[in-house]
């Protein structure tokens, strides 16, 4: 919490002033409470809350949203450190006249030149940021949106804020893509899971866009590209890494992996053939790399 308060301290006192920065301590046990009464002590510009028991992970971030006065509110882990000169930038393209429903930062490009792509087109917004909808610090969201969900019903899924994002840029006729380095890079790249891996991205993710697929909110052909996205980025390479590749330095769980896998892929070709050709790069990359030796 204190490197993510000192990153923000970087950012000019008239750039605060601007955004309601609202900290959520879920009952912690470390130090977070006296790091950011010190900091307010100081005139760090913050809402400090406590909660009263510890929520969970989904009842935090339901707690921050439903909190939030901003026209935008953006959810960040306390690891979450952003790089000053972007959130200025970000700041100042939210400042002008355009409203957008979601603001997308995309996490795979590292340089910092600036560039906003906006999107009139919900289908294309929704491919476009595809599966990254489940990364939470990668959404920016217009606030008004968060009193028309319900939370509760997506609790456990570990996709509770996905709703959100998703009703958010359907319903506003602008969205936009931040396609600059936004974050520092994390000390840490590994997650931990602790979850059923197939139940939360395939089962979880695919029925919560099939529920906008089903009240035609999305096409059909966007919600079968999102599939189809999802798999080959996410799934295949888990299913070759878990199962084929055996590999065991991981905390998730897999069960019922290959009933749920079957289920919403099985009649898919290119499950199969996707498969085969990761398979395939796998075993000529171990060649080459023997060639090498």
């Amino acid at each position: 919490m204190k490197t993510q308060i000192d990153r923000l301290r970087q950012c000019p006192p008239d750039v605060l002033n601007k955004i309601e920065i609202i900290i959520s301590d879920n009952c912690s046990s470390d130090d977070t409470r006296e790091v950011v009464l010190k900091a307010i002590d100081e005139g760090f510009p913050c809402i400090y809350n406590r909660n009263k028991e510890n929520l969970g992970m989904d009842g935090n971030f339901v707690t921050c949203f439903r909190m939030a006065k901003g026209k935008y509110v953006w959810l960040l882990g306390d690891d979450d450190s952003i790089l000053p000169e972007a959130l200025i930038r970000i700041i100042e393209e939210l400042e002008k006249e355009a409203e957008y429903g979601l603001v997308h930062i995309n996490r795979n490009v590292s340089t910092f030149n600036e560039s906003f792509i906006k999107y009139t087109d919900s289908d294309l917004f929704a491919r476009t940021i595809s599966y990254n909808t489940t990364f939470i610090s990668g959404n920016i969201v217009r606030t008004k949106y968060v009193a028309q969900i319900d939370f509760e019903k997506y609790m456990g899924t570990w996709f509770t804020l996905m709703p959100l994002y998703i009703t958010a840029f359907l319903k506003e006729e602008n969205n936009l893509l931040i396609n600059f380095r936004v974050f520092e890079e994390p000390k840490d790249n590994k997650r931990n899971g602790g979850y059923n891996y197939f139940q939360v991205f395939v089962k979880n993710y695919l029925d919560i866009w099939g529920e906008y697929k089903e009240k035609k909110a999305i096409s059909i052909k966007t919600y079968e590209y999102l599939k189809k996205d999802s798999y080959k980025a996410l799934i295949a390479p888990h299913i070759y890494g878990f199962f084929l590749y055996n590999k065991r330095d991981h905390n998730y769980k897999l069960d019922d992996a290959w009933k749920i896998i079957f289920q919403y892929y099985g009649t898919k070709p290119y499950a199969y053939s996707y498969m085969i050709k990761y398979v395939c790069r796998r075993a000529i990359g171990k060649v080459r790399r023997s060639w090498l030796k």
